[in-house]
């Protein structure tokens, strides 16, 4: 694996919004509101979702990725536009898997991209049909983002793969599936989650899609980004740390989903690894949970940054 000089992530989409947190010299926040000359400000717009971009700098070249698209083109599109942040650069799209928090965006941004030949990197299972049961008698269907076609028609491609894929000069990797290897991750909680497959629901609750991205810094390690590790962020660590020959871990950033009943039991056990692993900086975000990030926070309060929607994160 090449490193990277530096990287930008800028989150454009996320759960959070704190207007009155303050910037650092490598966390920079855009304030309550977003003032154009003597316009009054607009506030920027945090839902249910996530979407990071990261510029990677490698020598005299920046390569611009998009991990994840959110909910609603109203988030990612109208976020990126107030902070003056042009996408039509981008060079490839990653998607951490095939839920709607983090896909139902992606034709409309697309067609915003315009670009040919774009390459979205999934895996094939992001292209199933999920259903949830959720306190019903049967499994009711998620409903489904990633239409192919129309992809295509905005002038993007799939590169549909489990395996690890290289960007940005190879400073950048796609983790492709993940080998569940912790004895406490255990995936999504039992009867909940569904495939549909000919027609019947296919019990699914391992979300083999999910996947994160890496990126390693010169001389800092490696920061590793999670949509919403359904494999485990513990085992997404580790995988990262066995595909790239790096085993010092600069950031951990994106969602850890350690929220509800089912994953509260295992927050304590996910912060002690945390500790073990000893990261520079460790960023908690959408499906984390306040529990979580509490414990995070407690646990590594010289690592910890609080996301919110319209940071940039100079690593």
């Amino acid at each position: 694996m090449e490193e990277a000089n530096s990287a930008e992530l800028v989150t454009l989409v996320d759960n959070y919004i704190n207007g009155f947190l303050s910037s650092s010299e490598w966390v920079k926040r855009p304030g309550p509101s977003i003032v154009r000359g003597s316009k009054p400000g607009k506030p920027l717009r945090a839902e249910f979702g996530f979407s990071v971009l990261f510029r990677i700098r490698k020598d005299n070249q920046v390569f611009p990725i998009l991990f994840d698209a959110g909910v609603g083109d109203e988030a990612l599109l109208f976020n990126a536009k107030l902070l003056n942040i042009d996408l039509t650069d981008t060079q490839a799209i990653v998607l951490s898997h095939g839920h709607p928090d983090h896909t139902a965006a992606i034709v409309e941004t697309v067609c915003a991209i315009k670009k040919k030949d774009l390459p979205i990197i999934v895996h094939p299972d992001a292209l199933t049909i999920r259903a949830l049961k959720l306190g019903t008698p049967e499994p009711q269907p998620v409903p489904f983002f990633l239409d192919e076609k129309a992809i295509r028609e905005c002038g993007a491609k799939m590169i549909i793969s489990k395996g690890v894929t290289s960007l940005a000069g190879k400073t950048a990797y796609v983790t492709g599936q993940i080998p569940r290897v912790t004895e406490f991750e255990k995936g999504l909680p039992p009867d909940t989650h569904y495939q549909i497959q000919d027609g019947k629901f296919v019990h699914d609750p391992n979300v083999f899609d999910d996947q994160g991205l890496v990126i390693n810094i010169k001389d800092k390690g490696l920061i590793i980004v999670s949509g919403c590790a359904h494999s485990g962020i513990i085992n997404t660590v580790k995988y990262a740390q066995q595909i790239t020959g790096v085993n010092r871990i600069y950031a951990i950033v994106g969602g850890f989903h350690l929220t509800g009943d089912f994953f509260e039991p295992i927050i304590d056990k996910t912060v002690n690894a945390f500790k073990e692993i000893k990261p520079d900086y460790i960023v908690p975000a959408h499906c984390t949970g306040m529990r979580a990030i509490i414990k995070i926070s407690n646990a590594l309060p010289n690592a910890f940054v609080e996301s919110s929607v319209g940071t940039t994160f100079l690593f």
